[in-house]
């Protein structure tokens, strides 16, 4: 079954992928285990496995193990439908003087599987072999890659068409761009993928989206895999790589999660979209111990905040915003800033805001922001806030940068609307890559609640709402009603916002206003007045209390609820 995959599989494949990947269980979620004493880990292998959906787990078959630690690990496995693929490869594998070594080690695992029950068979084989770690790599990679080549048909000679062990392999991304070794035409990549019954690329990277996102750096190897009736999954790590952004190491779990989640969305409209893959047990089970580290009630407190529009009265009035602060129990602040301003007119306040447990996220915005012509004001802002954060002391640091920008609000947006929001899509992506790039800040941004209704540019099955939910590490839904409960209330408004956000493990905080509106008294508390706000509010906080990507609300804005 190696060289060729067979038309009943295919017949099955296509049928599955005709009905879509829109549920997760219907695509495969792999991990790599490696490195570990199978015999001592056992049951906590699988229970990650059980625990977090892995139906394939690529293990290192290890000479030195007993043959019995493989077997009773697999005969637990296929009790939970989970299948284990033998795992083998170094970066040595793939010179020619090592090729006995792959040889050794297929034979190794067909030894194996005679010998056993069938309920404690390997269902595959998975070769991980990485020669750019070599230095011959770098002395001759054309050498490198016509011997690996050699290597591997070495390997392919080995297995009858009939073969019941499912061969697969991973690979760098970056192969697309390396000639195959007699065949000129054809990027490596595309060979390989073209030998096994499926490949999981190494898409090593933290980000989706854009010139450097997953997506775009894997797109050839799909192109190929779909022509060839081939299947990919899609590798991604958490391991700590020293390099920030191939990694989720310095991001965490949930955000990992998120972007494959996203990637199924993105990608599973490939016939060849098999799954996704995650490296590996050791690093995952290490980032979980870190966060089950974490206090408790980090993780529970919802934010309750308030914007300061005028960057004068930041500057003024740091001991009143401090004391209302502490009044109001509000523990987080959008605080525009006076970009003219020297870094010590901010800092005291900062520090002594995070000393009493008040986040501050340095806000800024206007309508025209949306604009192309109008990025560098945008830009101005982001890096005013990097600069600074790089020249004070920690605990003076701004803790993330959030966008209100309004284009609906100029004449300009009923004219040409859709031209409108791609300029906006552009220069929010734009934010958000300056933003995280070499930080730790939150990027976050105000979103009205009926954009829900609203299509996004170039992807018309897509809302706008749920596109910028995507970006952003919280959004603030402006769901300005005077009710909480009902038709037309807070939670009706925001619940789309908010149950989007939860499937694919997003922030959420509901922005409520408190600003004099005459036209329009059911968009604003001010008429009810504080009372009556902090009672729907309460509701608010009851109703979406279960949903973990509820963060909390804010209140617009300090001008307007400081009474004094």
């Amino acid at each position: 079954m190696k060289k060729q995959v067979s038309y009943y599989l295919l017949t099955i494949t296509a049928l599955i992928l005709l009905m879509g990947f829109s549920d997760s269980d219907e695509v495969q979620k792999a991990m790599w285990v490696e490195n570990i004493d199978i015999s001592e880990k056992r049951d906590s292998i699988l229970n990650e496995a059980e625990e977090k959906g892995f139906n394939v787990l690529y293990v290192r078959m290890d000479p030195e193990t007993p043959s019995n630690a493989y077997s009773s690990l697999i005969r637990q496995a296929n009790e939970n439908d989970i299948e284990i693929h033998a795992l083998g490869g170094e970066p040595s594998w793939a010179l020619e003087k090592n090729q006995q070594q792959n040889l050794d080690f297929i034979q190794r695992v067909k030894n194996y599987n005679e010998d056993v029950s069938k309920e404690e068979r390997f269902e595959g084989i998975h070769l991980k072999i990485q020669p750019q770690y070599l230095p011959e790599w770098y002395e001759g990679q054309t050498t490198v890659i016509k011997e690996w080549k050699q290597n591997l048909n070495a390997v392919l000679d080995t297995f009858p068409e009939d073969d019941s062990l499912e061969l697969s392999s991973s690979i760098p991304f970056w192969l697309d761009e390396v000639e195959t070794p007699g065949e000129p035409e054809t990027p490596f990549s595309t060979w390989l993928i073209s030998q096994f019954d499926h490949t999981t690329i190494l898409a090593y990277r933290d980000t989706l989206e854009g010139p450097n996102g997953i997506v775009n750096l894997t797109k050839d190897e799909f192109e190929a895999a779909d022509n060839l009736n081939k299947q990919i999954l899609i590798g991604v790590t958490i391991s700590d790589t020293g390099q920030d952004y191939t990694t989720f190491f310095e991001e965490g779990i949930s955000d990992m999660n998120m972007h494959l989640n996203l990637v199924d969305k993105h990608l599973g409209t490939h016939d060849s979209y098999r799954g996704k893959a995650i490296d590996d047990f050791s690093s995952l089970e290490a980032q979980e111990e870190q966060s089950s580290a974490q206090p408790e009630e980090d993780e529970n407190e919802n934010y309750r905040g308030t914007y300061i529009w005028e960057a004068e009265t930041l500057i003024n009035e740091k001991d009143r915003i401090i004391e209302f602060a502490t009044e109001k129990n509000i523990n987080l602040l959008y605080t525009r800033l006076d970009l003219t301003q020297p870094y010590s007119a901010y800092s005291d306040f900062v520090e002594e805001a995070n000393a009493k447990g008040i986040e501050v996220h340095a806000m800024g915005g206007h309508p025209s922001w949306a604009l192309k012509k109008e990025k560098s004001r945008m830009l101005n802002l982001v890096d005013y806030v990097k600069t600074y954060n790089q020249s004070v002391d920690k605990e003076q640091r701004f803790l993330g940068i959030h966008l209100d920008v309004e284009p609906y609000t100029e004449p300009s947006w009923a004219e040409d609307q859709q031209e409108i929001l791609s300029q906006w899509m552009d220069n929010i992506e734009l934010f958000v890559n300056e933003t995280k790039r070499e930080s730790n800040l939150e990027a976050s941004m105000d979103l009205a609640m009926w954009f829900d209704d609203t299509e996004t540019p170039g992807h018309p099955d897509t809302p706008f709402n749920e596109w910028v939910i995507n970006k952003m590490d919280h959004t603030s839904v402006m769901a300005f009603r005077d009710h909480a409960e009902g038709s037309g209330g807070i939670l009706n408004a925001a619940q789309n916002e908010v149950n989007y956000a939860e499937s694919i493990d997003k922030n959420i905080i509901i922005s409520v206003e408190m600003k004099k509106n005459t036209a329009n008294p059911h968009i604003s508390f001010y008429d009810e007045g504080e009372d009556v706000m902090e009672e729907e509010l309460d509701i608010v906080n009851e109703e979406l209390g279960s949903y973990s990507s509820y963060q909390g609300h804010v209140v617009h804005a300090y001008r307007y609820w400081n009474n004094d």
